[in-house]
């Protein structure tokens, strides 16, 4: 899906590459990089809602995201949201270590898991160690509807597996993890998605926490966005109001009212020091 679907007018989400934005160095520009890519990583169908099913290869698929102006291709085997776990347990140990190089850390595949489901049971390394690799073949391609930059980004830029002793050494992005600024922040996400087997309530628990306090959605552009397309419109609409609501019950949210036809205004409550944002989803 393109980016085009979508309009918004949320400062947390604006893409770099926005054609009305002044000319800056290339400097300034990778300065703002870490925001937009946590974004991608949060608030798109990069790590969809869905079931993957079968891991086939994809090669420059178009990604539905709320970057303006802008075309992001994916290439790489199908992510999903336990990937997006996997991704967020290596970012909290990279920002716990700070001593080691920038996003560099050492961790053993089922350590990793119990980190992210501290209360489950059973803990599948081969299966996180697949998952690794998966995040690590990763590769986004990013350009301006007007070709004057184009960008490639990895979640991941080196992974080794030290099958004897167990032991995986993953570089995190760095640029993705100056987005999180701070383990705090993915602390509480992934604390807030443990107890969510649903692949939307696990999006939207990421999208929720990314996104402003305002959120003005489409029902239909959401589904986009989080990769729902197959399922039929009139579904996905009452499954997501549900989710919603379920996030509203646990104060995830302050307020949900109507904004119309298949509309949506949703309200969160304000973190300390955050200034209030809308994010238009059309």
């Amino acid at each position: 899906m393109y980016h085009e679907d979508f309009g918004f007018d949320a400062v947390t989400l604006a893409g770099p590459l926005d054609n009305d934005a002044p000319m800056e160095p290339a400097d300034t520009l990778e300065q703002e990089f870490a925001a937009h890519l946590l974004g991608l990583v949060l608030a798109s169908d990069l790590f969809a809602a869905r079931n993957p099913g079968p891991r086939a290869w994809l090669e420059k698929v178009a990604l539905a995201t709320c970057w303006p102006d802008t075309r992001i291709f994916y290439s790489g085997e199908r992510l999903d949201q336990d990937d997006l776990d996997t991704f967020l347990g290596c970012a909290l140990l990279a920002l716990r270590s700070p001593g080691r190089g920038r996003g560099s850390v050492r961790l053993h595949p089922r350590e990793l898991a119990r980190l992210i489901h501290p209360t489950g049971r059973r803990f599948d390394a081969k299966r996180q160690e697949r998952s690794l690799w998966r995040l690590t073949a990763a590769r986004l391609d990013i350009e301006d509807a007007g070709g004057d930059y184009v960008m490639q980004a990895r979640l991941f830029n080196a992974l080794l597996c030290d099958h004897a002793s167990g032991v995986c050494a993953v570089d995190v992005s760095p640029r993705i993890l100056e987005g999180f600024a701070g383990a705090a922040r993915v602390e509480r996400l992934l604390a807030s998605r443990a107890s969510l087997a649903d692949g939307l309530h696990r999006w939207l628990a990421g999208f929720l926490a990314h996104g402003p306090t305002d959120l003005r959605l489409d029902i239909g552009a959401l589904r986009r966005l989080c990769g729902l397309t197959r399922q039929p419109l009139a579904a996905f609409r009452e499954r997501a109001v549900a989710a919603l609501r379920e996030f509203l019950d646990c104060g995830v949210i302050a307020a949900i009212e109507s904004g119309g036809p298949d509309r949506l205004i949703v309200r969160r409550p304000a973190a300390r020091g955050e200034e209030a944002a809308c994010l238009l989803l059309s």
